[in-house]
């Protein structure tokens, strides 16, 4: 057990004299490269954040709905989840029904942090779990597509790039919040938001896909 934490312990200190080792001009240049990265999941997160925290604060009724919608937002960041949840607040579901449905729904996030376990094995606890906390399908997508070989500037990047998308996601739903407790606005159809994202994302795939494969040009 001691030799065990000791290895540990011996990982976790390289990694973050590899980290440390980073010069302040990369950083910067990592980090702009991640922002650059994430704006069109910023296009796509504010805006559902914002539907879902429109949502929270009409139908769940809660006060200081602000404050709950962004904690909402970063207790589980998933679109999904944030729209579904809406409905069983409402109907006031048990912690137990809540949890189960947050589980059917984000279920398929436990095989993404299995897949990068071994890219961020030695970190810190709290780094590593806000890494694994904060995994969406986009910010997933961004990690894996992400082309820096070296691995202390590559997981740099992967705080740069959780970081951001989980502060775009938190905005939304709060911006949300606010202007559903202070606003009259009719929040009918809004849940179509989520359908609506989806679509255009698929959409936009299939146009890259048959345009790269030169089988017909979409305009």
């Amino acid at each position: 057990m001691r030799k065990v934490s000791a290895s540990t312990h011996q990982r976790m200190q390289s990694v973050l004299q590899k980290f440390s080792a980073i010069a302040r001009k990369e950083r910067v240049v990592i980090f702009r490269r991640a922002f650059i990265d994430s704006l069109p999941v910023m296009m796509g997160y504010t805006t559902m954040g914002f539907a879902a925290g429109v949502l929270m604060s009409v139908k769940s009724g809660a006060p200081f709905a602000p404050f709950w919608a962004g904690l909402c937002g970063f207790a589980f960041i998933s679109g999904t989840l944030s729209f579904a949840i809406v409905p069983a607040i409402e109907a006031d579901a048990g912690l137990l029904s809540i949890g189960v449905l947050a589980l059917g729904i984000n279920f398929r996030y436990v095989f993404y942090g299995f897949s990068v376990l071994s890219k961020w094995k030695g970190l810190p606890f709290f780094k590593k779990w806000f890494l694994i906390h904060s995994l969406a399908d986009e910010i997933y997508a961004l990690d894996v597509a992400c082309p820096i070989k070296d691995r202390s500037k590559n997981i740099f990047y992967s705080f740069c790039n959780h970081g951001l998308n989980t502060a775009y996601w938190v905005v939304g739903t709060v911006c949300g919040g606010i202007v559903g407790s202070n606003v009259a606005i009719p929040s009918k159809g809004i849940e179509f938001a989520m359908i609506a994202l989806f679509l255009v994302i698929f959409t936009d795939q299939i146009r890259g896909f048959l345009t790269r494969n030169g089988k017909t040009k979409l305009r």
